[in-house]
Parts: C-alpha cells; sequence; structure tokens
C-alpha cells in the first residue's frame, strides 16, 4: 500500500491546514452575517468543509484517545449550538439547522464503526456491507437531524477515509468530491464574466479549491499542543456568537 501522504519537510502540516480551514469559514460566515454583499466571501468559504473533513480523518489515525475525540466533538457541537442559531437565524434556539460538530461527530462515530468491522474481520466482502450499512446509516441520521452538510458531509469524511493511502487517492478525491459538490450538492449557481462569455456552475463547486491544500499535505501534524487544540475548538463557538451578536444589533460591512 502506497502512502499517499509520506512525511516530508516540504508542504502543509496540518496546523497549516488547520489554519486555512478556519479562515475560510471564517470568512463564509461574515458573509452569513454582517457582509451579505461580498459574495465572494462564501465562494470562499466552500473550501472549509472539506479541510476540517481531511482533518478529521487525519486525526482518527494520530489520536491517542479517539473516544475523547468523538466526546470532545459532542461536547463543543453542544456548546456551539446557540452561537451557531444565533449566527444562522438571529435566534437562541432553532431546530431547523444543526451545526457543522454533529456532522464531524457523525463522520467521526461512522469511520470507528467502519475500522473496528475491518480490524475484526479478514473479508472485503463483509466489511464492503458494513461500510455501506454505516454510510447509509449515519447520513440518514444526519439528514434527520438536519446538521450542516447535511448526508453529504458525512460522505465527504468516509470519502477521504476510504481513499486514505491508496494508490490513487488523489483520483479519488478529484471524482469523490466533483459527484459530491458539482453533481449531488449542485444547489445555488455562480455566474462569471469569462472570455466575454457568462458561464454558470454550482456554487459549491468551490469546494474543489480544497484538494489543492489537502495534496500539499506532507504528512506532520505541526505544532500542535492542547492550548492550540482547545483554541481551534473555542473559536467555533465564539466567533459565531460575536457575529451573531453584531447582526443581532443591525452591524453590517459595505
Amino acid at each position: 500500500m502506497e502512502q499517499v501522504f509520506p512525511k516530508r519537510n516540504k508542504g502543509l502540516t496540518g496546523q497549516t491546514i488547520r489554519l486555512i480551514a478556519i479562515g475560510t469559514m471564517l470568512c463564509d460566515h461574515i458573509w452569513v452575517t454582517i457582509a451579505h454583499e461580498y459574495t465572494w466571501l462564501t465562494y470562499i468559504g466552500r473550501i472549509a468543509f472539506p479541510l476540517f473533513a481531511f482533518l478529521l480523518v487525519e486525526g482518527f489515525y494520530h489520536t491517542s484517545s479517539r473516544s475523547n475525540y468523538l466526546l470532545r466533538l459532542l461536547a463543543f457541537a453542544a456548546i456551539s449550538e446557540i452561537p451557531f442559531n444565533l449566527m444562522r437565524s438571529g435566534r437562541f434556539g432553532d431546530p431547523k439547522y444543526q451545526n457543522v460538530l454533529w456532522t464531524l461527530a457523525l463522520g467521526l462515530l461512522a469511520i470507528m464503526v467502519i475500522h473496528f468491522v475491518k480490524s475484526k474481520l479478514d473479508n472485503v466482502v463483509v466489511t464492503g456491507i458494513a461500510t455501506v450499512a454505516v454510510a447509509t446509516f449515519t447520513m440518514y441520521v444526519a439528514d434527520s437531524l438536519l446538521t450542516d452538510y447535511y448526508g453529504f458531509g458525512v460522505l465527504t469524511i468516509l470519502l477521504f477515509y476510504t481513499m486514505r493511502n491508496l494508490r490513487y487517492a488523489k483520483l479519488g478525491h478529484l471524482l469523490g468530491m466533483i459527484l459530491i459538490n458539482v453533481v449531488w450538492m449542485s444547489g445555488a449557481s455562480v455566474s462569471l464574466l469569462l472570455l466575454g462569455q457568462t458561464v454558470s456552475f454550482p456554487l459549491q463547486s468551490f469546494a474543489l479549491v480544497a484538494l489543492l491544500f489537502i495534496w500539499k499535505y506532507n504528512g506532520t501534524r505541526g505544532t500542535d499542543n492542547w492550548i492550540l487544540q482547545y483554541a481551534s475548538y473555542a473559536f467555533y463557538p465564539v466567533h459565531m456568537l460575536i457575529l451573531g451578536l453584531l447582526a443581532l444589533y443591525g452591524v453590517t460591512l459595505g
């Protein structure tokens, strides 16, 4: 089995990719709350989720305790729900949409179960059936709970998990991301003037840009300690609370 992301000095560390993910997410959330006229911010924002999905899979392999990793996600998902509601709808409670940490937690749970089955059974057919069953169930739960990115978010996580260390992983990444983001999650479209012609394509297509950063991953975590780790988690609810309050009080950019 060929290692797609062998450890090397050049390229991007996991910490650098995390900072890019946080920055692009912030752009999208600024657009959602106080900068509606700057639509290019949400174009940039499409890059964030695939980066978080990729980092989740890498974290699964590098963490010292997978169960604690899952519990951390669930704890911060619960903490982040009110700030998320405030940011999205201006209300403290909103059952229509749940924050992305629930999606990440479901994705992590899915790969934990699949990995456990693979470690216990040396049968490609059985593990394949189990993978499909777990993927279907967790995607259904994400859709039912209306978590951010729905079942497609879980599927993106499973894409990076199943492609990890395969010889043609990058091709799998590209085809999978096109299928998920361009075909299935097409949604809103973007029209740009290119060479005198108006070209329209799905907004979610910008998510493919994330692959340029993922493919530069050098296989190392970079500067990482418990302070940075929890600061990254805390940034999620804190920035949403601030942006939500700014929007609530009518602050706008532009």
